[in-house]
């Protein structure tokens, strides 16, 4: 006796969980992606402001934020 095999196509409502899916790990990416420039931003501005407003620690601060 053997047995039947039974194929399970692809219905439109797991094509549209996988589309929604993909979707949002592309949103989730970009997001990731903005944050983190964002916060390089943020500390690249807070030190070019430091820098501008402390003159007596200058090369101090430079040296800790600008380190070669």
């Amino acid at each position: 006796m053997a047995k039947a095999k039974t194929h399970k196509q692809a219905t439109s409502d797991t094509i549209e969980a996988a589309t929604i899916a993909a979707s949002s790990v592309n949103k989730d990416l970009l997001l990731s992606v903005f944050i983190v420039s964002a916060v390089i931003n943020l500390f690249v501005l807070t030190a070019w402001v430091t820098l501008q407003v402390t003159t007596m620690y200058d090369s101090q601060i430079a040296s800790f934020l600008f380190v070669r």
